[in-house]
């Protein structure tokens, strides 16, 4: 690990000396292309780590306010779950329903001050829930949907397991954006046991954001925008270790 974090080091060196450089991609998603590109990593969806198969890479904005994925993953069970979720309980936009909403595991949220949904460990199943209650009755849905700890504890274990946490200062010029490369942070000692107690006690969360595809030959299908496990950046510390790289 050690010749991967100096290579890493002299990587983000010479990306520091570019200054700005333009975001290869559109939208929120831009500075995490960008800088995988500038390191030679490949964009996959699969749960292999990033940088030299040691190093999950994340990047944020500076002074953003938004939380960090840590991964993402459709729950286990049931089958096609993001679709039964978004067309059970999802808020109709133009004859379309999506849903969207952040779920933690000490209270259940609201949801169109109709729904409220919590995380549920259930350590003798090993299976995390996904609860859901009608507000107005007080009384809990009967719809079974859980991730399995198996499916989890694979990703804790391997693509959090050493993570370098990325900032960057950014600005517009003539609508397209640029990323200035400034800090990285290595964040260690996570593991399965400190991930479930982040849950129990709010500081890692459960972001759904399930819509549907407008156009093209998907239309009208269910359209998973990275629905995952994230934390707040003021939260890392209560997960992490934190070390300056």
């Amino acid at each position: 690990m050690k010749e991967v974090l100096q290579k890493f080091k002299e990587d983000f060196e010479e990306i520091r000396k570019k200054g700005f450089v333009e975001s290869h991609r559109i939208h929120n998603t831009g500075i995490g292309k960008t800088f995988e590109d500038l390191v030679n990593v490949k964009e996959n969806n699969k749960q292999e780590v990033d940088y030299l198969e040691k190093l999950e890479l994340k990047s944020s904005r500076e002074l953003s306010g938004s939380m960090v994925t840590l991964f993402t993953k459709s729950p286990s069970y049931p089958p096609k779950a993001n679709t039964q979720l978004r067309l059970k309980f999802g808020k109709d936009e133009n004859g379309l329903k999506i849903l969207h909403t952040t779920i933690s595991g000490n209270k259940f949220n609201t949801f169109l001050g109709r729904y409220g949904f919590k995380l549920e460990i259930d350590e003798k199943e090993k299976r995390i829930y996904i609860l859901v209650k009608d507000l107005k009755s007080e009384t809990s849905l009967n719809f079974d949907c859980y991730y399995a700890f198996e499916d989890i504890k694979k990703i804790v274990e391997g693509k959090c397991r050493n993570i370098a946490f990325i900032t960057a200062k950014h600005k517009e010029e003539n609508g397209q954006e640029f990323f200035h490369f400034e800090k990285a942070i290595l964040l260690t000692g996570l593991t399965f046991n400190k991930f479930l107690e982040g849950i129990k006690n709010g500081d890692i969360l459960y972001d759904i954001r399930i819509g549907v595809y407008k156009r093209g030959k998907n239309m009208g299908k269910t359209h998973d925008h990275g629905s995952g496990f994230r934390i707040k950046k003021n939260q890392i510390k209560n997960v992490f270790n934190i070390t300056l790289i």
